[in-house]
């Protein structure tokens, strides 16, 4: 079977698949360039395309340990009783060391 009667015949397993995917179930070898070319092509590729989106990340400018903190409280009410009757959980991170903490309040 061709790779794009794979990729176009919903019966098949790989069908509607990564160009990559698709490839390397199919033991075709072909250039990766190309198969994208060739793809970019069908209206039924360009539909299902997974879309990749890079995460924005927030910059933190710290110069010190312990100079900027992250911190949650996080409601355990509803499980207090399999926590032994804690109902809270504070947690805090340390911004330049991703070190956590977590304090646990019965209250």
């Amino acid at each position: 079977m061709s790779l794009e009667a794979a990729y176009e015949n919903p019966e098949h397993p790989g069908s509607y698949m990564e160009e990559l995917k698709l490839c390397l179930e199919q033991e075709m070898v072909l250039s990766l360039e190309r198969l994208k070319i060739g793809y970019a092509k069908k209206e039924s590729y360009t539909l299902h395309k997974t879309v990749r989106r890079k995460l924005k990340k927030n910059r933190v400018l710290v110069s010190q340990i312990n100079q900027q903190f992250q911190a949650d409280l996080i409601d355990m009410q509803s499980l207090s009783e399999y926590n032994e009757g804690y109902n809270y959980l504070l947690t805090r991170i340390c911004t330049l060391l991703k070190y956590t903490w977590e304090y646990t309040y019965q209250e």
